[in-house]
């Protein structure tokens, strides 16, 4: 059995280890070693990443009771030295560790239960039992969590049998059997956990909750801890700055030259479609059936121009049918359409057109539109337009 560096010392990196075993599965080469610093995704946290000697160590994870190690190469069963990836091991200890403190506060202060941890890698996320919590309490919330991480209260690890842990007084029962490892933040939390966390709240750095959300009947509470808040921070900062460059305002007065853009911008878009009604009416106008046809070829012309077109055309020349093409490079899509008065079943002309392409496509006998990949050059499609035509004849 692999000796769990990680939980004598949660900031032990690297190490002397020998490979006992090895083999592969599907998700790849693993070797087990004698005794491991690298933590095994579970709990919520990400696993380890790093290097075995020549190796790198692309994931790890339990199974069937060892720790397996997934190696981008396979190593004999010798020894070597072990680096894990420090600075992905920190923020995953900081994150876990403020989800800690985060949802003790949750709990003690709202009555709000944690009913799940994610940490992703952008964003950390707690889901509550609840959705009550309000604006003004979030924000209560955080200041709490911040200034108990301004007191560096120790975090610590102990190992009970399951009888002790019934006299203790834990968020949840634990959900593992034999020995419970347990973390405790001192004077605030005392939960069964497997993870990594930091030696004192003020190595967490500092905490942010950046948004929520409606989720399985509660609230998801994202947020982000010590060197991902700073981050975060820095971005904000720098988009504020691109936004203050690009709008010509102070930071303060941001909102309100959104707004004004966003104004200018709808005025605009009336004009702007007020405009392409009238070109698709002086275009349908010019729009002549010959001999009850009509047939046209566009470049990159969006499917919704196109269906207007049509039904423009067949409500000015009831007896006509209409074939409207858009193509791009490979592509090519159809409107096929007829005027109250006409003859057929635009499906069936659609399926035709199709039948020639990569794509599918759909509507009823008056109005069908589709299309899909093709090498075939538009008069092709023309000349099946035009002889579905004749047969309805």
């Amino acid at each position: 059995m692999t000796t769990k560096l990680y939980y004598q010392d949660s900031e032990i990196s690297t190490a002397d280890v020998r490979v006992m075993n090895s083999g592969k599965d599907e998700t790849g080469y693993y070797v087990i070693l004698n005794q491991s610093c690298f933590y095994p995704e579970g709990g919520g946290q990400p696993a380890d990443t790093g290097k075995i000697g020549p190796a790198k160590v692309v994931d790890v994870q339990s199974v069937k009771g060892e720790i397996r190690h997934y190696v981008d190469i396979q190593l004999p069963e010798e020894s070597f030295s072990i680096q894990i990836d420090w600075q992905r091991r920190w923020d995953h200890m900081q994150q876990h560790a403020g989800q800690h403190l985060l949802s003790a506060l949750f709990e003690d202060n709202l009555g709000l239960k944690t009913q799940s941890f994610h940490l992703g890698k952008e964003r950390v996320s707690i889901d509550l039992d609840l959705d009550t919590a309000t604006n003004a309490q979030l924000q209560e919330i955080e200041k709490k969590a911040n200034n108990l991480i301004g007191q560096g209260l120790p975090i610590s690890t102990t190992w009970v049998n399951a009888e002790q842990a019934k006299e203790l007084a834990l968020r949840k029962p634990p959900v593992v059997e034999g020995d419970i490892r347990l973390v405790e933040i001192a004077g605030i939390d005392l939960n069964a956990c497997g993870g990594t966390h930091p030696k004192n709240t003020a190595s967490i750095g500092q905490l942010k909750i950046i948004s929520t959300e409606k989720a399985k009947g509660g609230m998801r509470i994202y947020f982000l801890c010590g060197n991902r808040a700073l981050h975060y921070f820095n971005f904000l900062v720098a988009t504020t700055d691109q936004l203050v460059a690009q709008l010509n305002a102070p930071t303060a007065e941001l909102p309100n030259a959104a707004e004004a853009l966003l104004t200018d911008k709808a005025v605009a878009d009336k004009v702007i479609k007020s405009l392409q009604e009238q070109v698709l009416n002086l275009e349908a106008n010019a729009i002549l059936p010959d001999n009850g046809a009509v047939s046209r070829v566009f470049e990159n012309r969006p499917l919704k121009e196109l269906q207007q077109l049509a039904r423009l055309v067949i409500s000015q020349h009831p007896f006509s049918t209409v074939l409207l093409m858009s193509m791009a490079e490979n592509d090519v899509r159809f409107v096929c359409a007829k005027g109250q008065q006409a003859q057929g079943d635009m499906r069936e002309v659609l399926k035709s057109l199709l039948a020639l392409t990569e794509g599918k496509g759909g509507g009823n006998a008056q109005f069908a539109q589709g299309g899909g990949k093709t090498t075939e050059l538009p008069e092709t499609f023309i000349s099946i337009f035009s002889e579905e035509l004749k047969n309805v004849e």
